[in-house]
């Protein structure tokens, strides 16, 4: 077992990874050199920035040299718990927070997915401080000096290492907020009494639950069905009461059952009080023994919208809500159910696809809902409620961990099971149709809740699968996805293709780092180059001038966070013979590398789609007309100790620096390298690029092709009614449909790769727009725009281009994500063309030829969701802030007697204002599988930020 703490970085990644796919994934190479004028204007603070982190950095960087061949290994470290930890590098050691309104700490958000790093928290332990220092001035060893390791758990036996999937570890001691500590104690409670809420002791009035949610209010004369749905509303007319709003829905303990109750402040009573001014803009009963009852279900599968509705004077008012997280609304949706008098599924079924076996599972939490720690939570003792919370997040492993033992007792599956074994990854996931939802993060973390999935979704135990690495050519060669490249070049090519402004060759100076099949190029200030394998060090602290960091960086070096050493990491010790310090080093740099890669992408000014190239070839006379009145030789300084970001035009251009890259509608991209010798290293490596992604991005299409045509085959079912099956279909009608692990892999789950999804898709900016194509991609956070087309700004006729410039971009944090026929609002237009073939259905068959001949039919709604975020801010102090300032009164009142007083400052946070409306931002989708493709890669980005958050205070009348 690694020494390393389970919340590092590297062991968070290895939960899911194997160490070959951390090594093939984090590579890159840089092909230098960083020019005079770069370190002129940024030198010191790159050059402070990376000694912080590594010193000399011996260990993560090397010389360049050719490519090595890709070597395929097995992991053979230890499997990290499926508990999820904070997403942060060790070398920061954080303090547990909690999300207010979900019942459960956010230690364990988002499995291996990275924070946003403006969020920093610092440990109060002098422990982990003391450990974070060392790791950020402790300078980092030669991997060549570390030892091989030669016995372990490569030498386990498989079913050893399979035992180890449901492995827990003790966590922390967790301070929990006031709200959060009042919620969980309530919920423990109700696990207690085995989820009978009527034999709750909790007073009228008194808080059980509350988060932030989007809020929506139809009403309509008809009576619903208690199995209200997305499927059953399109035969329900409805009119629109309220708009999409943002809303604290708190629920209170009542004499009927409870009270659900939507509040426009963030400041919430402990217990109510009807003297309170603040009081809720809606309250809904819901009890199992009112008249008129109140009714819950979950609206949408994909999105996981909940739906209330009541009866009242005859009218039937609907209430959609949608909180941030995916997982909370279905934790919400088990516990409403649960006020209402319904009774949780005592039996859980597991399907092993692999091996065509159903394995059924008896009350899998009886041990949790019997365990003497809830007795003790519900008293509120704080150390309880931590490992109560612990123990549930240990859940998914034991279920796991009972699977296995099932098919442990037959032996016609021992083949499958070791194989298993190798690499130790198996998981839990829902299973929707065509659909994928991995239990990781906030679902694993409540999968008490969680498991009311089991309604619609398929529970199956499956290998976790990672973006392929390999792509297969015409005539079925293997392709292994080479290292990605960066650097600094000149462009000598305007956006139109042409190479001539006011008579004289422009250029441009860039730099350019490829992620995934897009060649990303941003100005040279917003450029990080990474730091060279060794810096001049001076004893006296002071920065090495320009001269001395040109004279040590190699023209071309390689980065490598995680080197592979036999089957393993090299740094990543096992056996406690390399230095914690040394080992926490490495974890900070390989952390701070990934962070890296995304500043520079989500500050990208445009892309190069390497999917467009034909060729990348070295200069050739006479390709552009404007060669006729250049000069050979060399007019532009790679060196230019001007500032970064000058532009110029030359008469000189030197050819035995110049590539060029001729795209598939003729235009030809000149780019300068710094010499021959760096020139023709961007040849050969661009070349292998261009072709391995050529392929690559095929494969992927083919696949959506595959997992589609087996579908229709299994189901008996055509294409129309395929966007149909997909979105409505009862859970038995589709349970012989299959779903691919490579279509929805971990990649984006565990960010192996800075690209979490990217492709085309159709955006309306706000509702009383028109659609326009766009290339979107979807990176920690942050949603980027490209442009797709250039057009002519009189005509609108369409220009020929070089690359994708940026339009614009899109923060998740604090937005909220919904699809389907709700979106047909946010539409505002319904395709009215009439098929004679099919009447009723409003959408003539697709093809786009771009992609190879991907076709659909599927309805604009089916299509379609909708990002929404709020317009209006206001400011809010958190319950930390207000804890802060309590402890400081408390200080200032004993320094009063002193005579020495001080001020203390209140610590205000920028948050949405509630109860206001927001704004829309719609995206259609080429298919139903793509809409249901990026809902979900959006969902793990906005439930990760969500769960960084604390935007609620408790208040207890103090």
């Amino acid at each position: 077992m690694s020494s390393l703490p389970p919340d590092s970085y590297t062991a968070r990644r290895l939960e899911h990874a194997t160490p070959e796919h951390l090594h093939l994934t984090s590579r890159r190479t840089f092909i230098g050199p960083i020019p005079e004028g770069w370190l002129n204007s940024h030198r010191k603070s790159w050059y402070k920035h990376y000694m912080q982190l590594g010193g000399k950095r011996a260990a993560s960087f090397t010389a360049a040299t050719p490519s090595q061949p890709t070597i395929r290994v097995h992991d053979t470290t230890q499997q990290a718990p499926l508990m999820e930890e904070d997403p942060r590098p060790s070398s920061q050691s954080v303090d547990t927070q909690t999300q207010a309104g979900t019942g459960a700490t956010t230690t364990s958000t988002t499995s291996l997915l990275r924070s946003q790093r403006g969020s920093r928290i610092t440990d109060p332990s002098p422990e982990r401080a003391a450990e974070g220092g060392d790791a950020q001035h402790k300078q980092g060893s030669r991997t060549t000096d570390l030892p091989v390791q030669r016995d372990g758990p490569a030498h386990q036996r498989p079913t050893d290492r399979l035992d180890r999937v449901a492995n827990k570890l003790q966590t922390p001691k967790v301070r929990f907020s006031d709200a959060t500590r009042l919620q969980l104690r309530n919920r423990a409670q109700r696990l207690a009494t085995r989820g009978n809420f009527r034999s709750s002791k909790m007073k009228p009035g008194e808080l059980m639950k509350m988060d932030r949610m989007l809020v929506k209010i139809d009403v309509t004369k008809q009576l619903i069905r208690e199995d209200f749905d997305e499927k059953v509303s399109q035969g329900v007319e409805t009119q629109s009461l309220d708009k999409w709003r943002e809303f604290m829905v708190v629920c209170r303990k009542h004499e009927n059952g409870a009270v659900l109750q939507l509040y426009q402040t963030r400041v919430i009573a402990a217990i109510a009080d009807k003297t309170k001014k603040k009081k809720p803009k809606v309250e809904i009963i819901m009890g199992p023994k009112r008249p008129n009852k109140a009714n819950v279900n979950m609206f949408s599968s994909l999105d996981k919208m909940l739906c209330i509705w009541t009866m009242e004077k005859g009218r039937t008012y609907i209430y959609y809500l949608r909180p941030q997280s995916g997982a909370a609304s279905v934790e919400w949706y088990t516990f409403l159910s649960s006020v209402l008098g319904r009774d949780r599924a005592r039996t859980l079924q597991v399907n092993v696809p692999d091996l065509s076996v159903s394995l059924r599972l008896d009350d899998p939490f009886k041990t949790l809902e019997t365990s003497k720690l809830l007795a003790e939570a519900a008293e509120g003792d704080e150390d309880a409620l931590a490992k109560a919370v612990s123990d549930e997040q240990g859940a998914a492993g034991a279920i796991v961990a009972r699977c296995l033992e099932m098919l442990k007792q037959s032996p016609e599956w021992s083949d499958v099971l070791r194989a298993w074994a190798k690499d130790d990854r198996i998981g839990l996931a829902w299973k929707r149709y065509d659909r994928l939802e991995w239990v990781h993060g906030a679902v694993e973390q409540k999968m008490y809740g969680t498991i009311a999935m089991q309604k619609t979704h398929e529970l199956e135990l499956r290998p976790k699968d990672h973006y392929p690495l390999q792509a297969k050519t015409n005539k079925g060669h293997i392709v292994d996805e080479p290292s990605p490249v960066e650097g600094f070049l000149v462009r000598l090519t305007s956006q139109k293709g042409h190479a001539r402004r006011m008579g004289k060759m422009l250029f441009k100076r860039l730099y350019f780092t490829s992620q995934n099949q897009y060649l990303v190029f941003m100005r040279p200030s917003r450029a990080k180059p990474p730091p060279p394998p060794r810096i001049a060090v001076k004893d006296d602290g002071t920065v090495p001038s320009t001269q001395q960091l040109v004279d040590e960086i190699p023209l071309t070096y390689d980065i490598d966070p995680y080197p592979l050493e036999n089957d393993h990491i090299a740094w990543y010790d096992t056996e406690g013979s390399i230095p914690i310090s040394d080992q926490l080093s490495h974890d900070a740099e390989a952390a701070d590398e990934a962070e890296r890669n995304t500043s520079m992408l989500i500050g990208a000014d445009g892309f190069i789609n390497m999917c467009d190239i034909a060729r990348v070839r070295k200069f050739h006379q006479g390709a552009d007309p404007v060669d006729d009145s250049l000069e050979s030789g060399s007019d532009v300084d790679f060196h230019d100790d001007r500032t970064d970001d000058v532009d110029g035009n030359t008469t000189i251009m030197d050819e035995d620096k110049t590539l060029e890259l001729l795209l598939k509608n003729g235009l030809v991209i000149r780019l300068q390298a710094y010499n021959p010798t760096a020139k023709l290293e961007w040849i050969k490596r661009l070349r292998k690029l261009v072709k391995y992604w050529h392929h690559r991005t095929k494969d992927d299409l083919n696949l959506f092709k595959s997992v589609r045509e087996q579908n229709l085959q299994a189901l008996q079912i055509d294409e129309r009614a395929e966007a149909q099956v997909g979105s409505f279909a009862y859970k038995w009608e589709v349970n012989q449909s299959h779903a691919s692990s490579l279509m929805y892999n971990l990649c984006g789950i565990s960010s192996c790769r800075t690209i979490h999804m990217s492709g085309l898709l159709f955006r309306k900016p706000r509702r009383h727009t028109t659609f326009t194509r766009c290339y979107v991609i979807l990176s920690a956070g942050h949603l980027l725009i490209f442009q797709d087309t250039l057009r002519k700004s009189v005509t609108g006729q369409k220009v020929v281009h070089i690359y994708h410039e940026r339009i614009g971009s899109v923060d998740l944090r604090g937005c909220y994500l919904y699809s389907g026929l709700l979106t047909e609002n946010d539409l505002l237009y319904q395709n009215q063309t009439f098929d004679s073939n099919m009447p009723g259905h409003h959408a003539l068959p697709r093809i786009y030829r771009e992609d190879n001949g991907w076709t659909s039919t599927d309805e604009d709604a089916m299509t379609t969701f909708v990002i929404w975020h709020a317009k209006s801010k206001s400011w809010f102090r958190s319950s930390s802030s207000v804890d802060d300032a309590r402890t400081a009164e408390r200080r200032d009142s004993v320094a009063e007697d002193r005579g020495k007083r001080e001020k203390t400052k209140t610590k205000l946070t920028r948050v949405s204002q509630l109860g206001t409306t927001g704004r829309s931002v719609v995206f259609k989708a080429r298919s139903r599988a793509e809409r249901d493709h990026w809902v979900m890669a959006l969902q793990v980005e906005i439930e990760r930020l969500a769960a960084l958050s604390e935007e609620v205070r408790l208040d207890e009348g103090r």
